[in-house]
């Protein structure tokens, strides 16, 4: 497992400071992906789109990123790009990193 580590200089005091220690190393495409729902603006897009989602492949870090009118539709997304990907890589999703909220193994994928 790869850990790193990032330091912050406290200017007043001069000393060092250590953020919390984070795991960010895959082994192969589809090990981790992280999606991210959001919503770039107030105003929809000309065919109504007002959200969209991002998915991350942890290794290569490629980005797909896919309009939506409605934020329920991630699921459908998901499922979607999940057989996309699988197809094209012949790989499994072992892990989804959904926002900075929690990591899900193996439950639905």
């Amino acid at each position: 497992m790869h850990l790193t580590a990032t330091w912050n200089y406290d200017v007043l005091n001069k000393k060092k400071v250590k953020f919390s220690t984070t795991s960010h190393h895959s082994e192969g495409l589809l090990d981790c992906v992280h999606i991210s729902i959001w919503r770039l603006a107030r105003t929809a897009s000309l065919v109504g789109h007002r959200y969209f989602v991002s998915f991350i492949d942890n290794l290569s870090r490629h980005c797909w990123i896919y309009p939506m009118r409605q934020r329920f539709e991630v699921l459908g997304m998901l499922v979607k790009w999940k057989d996309m990907m699988e197809k094209q890589t012949g790989r499994k999703i072992k892990e989804l990193q959904i926002g900075n909220v929690e990591r899900y193994k193996n439950q639905f994928l």
